[in-house]
């Protein structure tokens, strides 16, 4: 009987024979690649952990260093004067140091609530400043500059915190401008050309109530509650250099924040009394104003952030939380908090 040829294996045949074969490399493939992964994962988890720790003790370490700071700061700021008696408040290296002082607070404790040290620090000088009978026009000079640089720290606190809170989506911020004119008029004009219109960004109109040396009276009229309540009455304040925005806001509606900061004031008054106090770009503005008619000028700065923004002096309530929590289980993700 003849001998069959030997049958030529097809594909599949191959496929059978080398199964085992693409099994187990697939297998090993398919371990190392998990092997690897994991490996990833906990290198990942080991660098979080690492970072966290680092950035706990960091964090931990800054605190403690302010804190003492600020006990040294304090102790040493009542210790030498800021408790003293009235009579002592013409003490000019002892108002300078004051002065430094609350530089160096405003410095490095921004979120604490030092405004009532400022606003008693600037009364004292403006007392000083237009004690005509009890000081020379030299010292009571030396007092306004001395004031001058006060403002100006209060201002740079204020507008640090205002730029802060610019940065979160959805914040507005607005110039307005205080006239006082010879006769006593006020006027309060905002640099917002779309500030009438239905599409306003920050539906709050800024109306001037009084304006004094270093001191703007406003009433905040939000337009929604004055159309729907015609017997709305708009809540009125009192602005200085010192307030803070991140504490000194408003809740104006269930999502708006509203805060106002004091930038600017000139008493033209002050002109020739301290001209040798004032640079040339003052002294020209001084003048500006004086040849214009106005006696009085301030500029303030209105920002409207969200109202979900918790302050460093708010808590939250037990029902927003719960909701957060509740709407946030709901889609699987709970809400980001806003950035501080």
């Amino acid at each position: 009987m003849p001998e069959q040829p030997p049958k030529k294996k097809d594909f599949w045949d191959i496929i059978q024979a080398l199964g085992p074969a693409i099994i187990a490399a697939t297998v090993g493939l398919v371990g190392g690649m998990y092997n690897h992964q994991q490996a990833q994962l906990t290198k990942a988890s080991e660098m979080r952990e690492v970072y966290t720790k680092i950035m706990t003790e960091r964090e931990s370490s800054d605190n403690a260093i302010r804190a003492k700071m600020f006990e040294m700061l304090f102790n040493a700021m009542f210790a030498k004067g800021a408790g003293a008696a009235a009579g002592d408040t013409d003490d000019f290296g002892l108002l300078k140091q004051r002065v430094m002082f609350l530089d160096v607070l405003s410095r490095n404790f921004d979120t604490v609530d030092i405004r009532p040290l400022f606003e008693d620090l600037d009364s004292e000088l403006t007392k000083l400043i237009y004690s005509d009978n009890l000081h020379t026009p030299r010292e009571r000079g030396q007092y306004f500059g001395m004031r001058s640089e006060l403002r100006r720290i209060g201002k740079n606190l204020s507008l640090k915190q205002l730029n802060a809170l610019a940065s979160l989506p959805g914040t507005i911020v607005r110039r307005i401008i205080i006239l006082q004119d010879k006769d006593g008029g006020l006027q309060a004009m905002s640099d917002d050309a779309g500030g009438n219109t239905a599409e306003d960004p920050i539906p709050i109109e800024v109306k001037a109530e009084g304006i004094q040396d270093g001191m703007v009276e406003v009433s905040l009229e939000y337009k929604k509650a004055k159309a729907s309540d015609q017997g709305f009455k708009a809540p009125a304040f009192m602005i200085t250099f010192y307030d803070l925005p991140y504490i000194d806001n408003s809740v104006i509606d269930k999502d708006m924040r509203v805060g106002v900061v004091l930038t600017k004031h000139v008493s033209t008054s002050d002109l020739e009394r301290f001209r040798d106090q004032l640079d040339r770009k003052e002294i020209k503005d001084y003048e500006d104003l004086r040849d214009g008619g106005i006696t009085q000028y301030a500029e303030l700065r209105i920002i409207k952030f969200p109202a979900k923004y918790t302050g460093h002096r708010d808590r939250p309530y037990l029902s927003e939380i719960l909701e957060d929590l509740v709407e946030g289980s709901g889609a699987n993700n709970l809400k980001a908090s806003p950035a501080r």
